[in-house]
């Protein structure tokens, strides 16, 4: 945020002060709180970003939205596409910004890519196959990938690649979902996945026992578009034109990262949110409640996704809610 001049990294919170008051440190930000609460309700900050792990999204995503503060909120934005549908239909009521935090779309290789597809460049997408995957094996078991209600590699990075459906067939929705994979420690490890829709069909594979390629393709009828990985971070593009069967031409778009003065991040690329920050600011400043580049309805067709997906490879989730306190049991389907 430092490096995004119209963007000010005010204040943080955390469980207990000196939690917060470690990061501020680190991070040369002015002020702390040692809860959330009071963050969101500071009259200093303008726009809340909630990072916390996804069991809360919920509780201070509903409590941002109703102290009139502009919200991001970290994926997944809610546990349930129910509960984000909760979130959205409360931030139309209020009149709120709400964007859940998917900073793929924001980069411009994303720009370029929906450029591509709304030209005709490539034709009609016939489907789309891509992968996403890191190794778990040195998670310790107290770490949140394990966690019963958000924790497993759908529910982490599955919305990565389910976004792609909504970008390639902006018309329609996928109508059928398949997934089949393994469970571990109770949560899904590995998943492959199938979404058959209208206009095509989008094919993936999670996984959380290899460092995969991160590759995405989109097929068209006239070409197709390859994005290298890491795909969630893109940077290459390289489009294929037909020439006949199995011959084309080759056209490839860089998009380097912005200059990085601090090197070392938990995720690498994560220099790469600058752009996220940027484009919440100018849908601020233009009075915008929404993000064109991950508007509502996507956010809530992608947790339709991930829920299906969850359901098929480990079963329904007894998803424990809290919000203002009062915890309430609810089955995810």
């Amino acid at each position: 945020m430092h490096l995004v001049p119209e963007a000010e990294p005010i204040a943080v919170a955390a469980r207990s002060p000196s939690k917060a008051q470690e990061f501020a440190n680190s991070h040369n930000i002015p002020k702390t709180f040692g809860n959330y609460h009071d963050l969101i309700r500071s009259p200093d900050v303008d726009v809340v970003y909630i990072g916390t792990i996804a069991d809360h999204h919920y509780e201070w995503t509903r409590e941002s939205i109703l102290a009139g503060k502009p919200t991001v909120v970290e994926k997944p934005m809610t546990l349930c596409a129910d509960d984000t549908k909760e979130l959205i239909d409360l931030a139309k009521e209020k009149h709120v910004f709400l964007m859940e935090g998917m900073w793929t779309r924001c980069f411009p290789a994303m720009q370029k890519l929906r450029q591509i597809i709304t030209s005709n460049e490539i034709g009609s997408i016939v489907y789309i196959q891509g992968d996403f995957g890191y190794s778990m094996a040195n998670n310790g078991a107290d770490d949140r990938i394990w966690l019963p209600d958000s924790g497993g590699v759908t529910m982490d990075i599955g919305m990565y690649i389910a976004q792609f459906g909504r970008l390639a067939f902006p018309g329609g929705k996928l109508k059928d979902v398949f997934a089949t994979g393994t469970v571990k420690n109770g949560v899904d490890h590995s998943v492959m996945a199938t979404g058959f829709g209208e206009d095509g069909l989008l094919q993936f594979v999670l996984t959380g026992a290899a460092n995969t390629e991160e590759r995405m393709v989109l097929q068209g009828t006239k070409g197709r578009v390859v994005i290298d990985g890491p795909f969630h971070v893109p940077q290459r593009m390289r489009v294929m034109y037909d020439q006949g069967r199995g011959e084309s031409t080759e056209q490839i778009f860089d998009f380097p990262l912005p200059d990085d003065p601090y090197g070392a991040w938990n995720n690498p690329g994560s220099i790469g949110f600058v752009h996220q920050i940027r484009e919440v600011g100018n849908a601020l400043k233009q009075g915008k409640k929404e993000c064109n580049s991950f508007t509502w309805n996507e956010s809530l067709e992608v947790a339709t996704i991930v829920d299906e997906i969850v359901r098929q490879v480990r079963g329904e989730r007894p998803i424990l809610r809290k919000t203002n306190g009062v915890e309430a049991a609810e089955a995810a389907s």
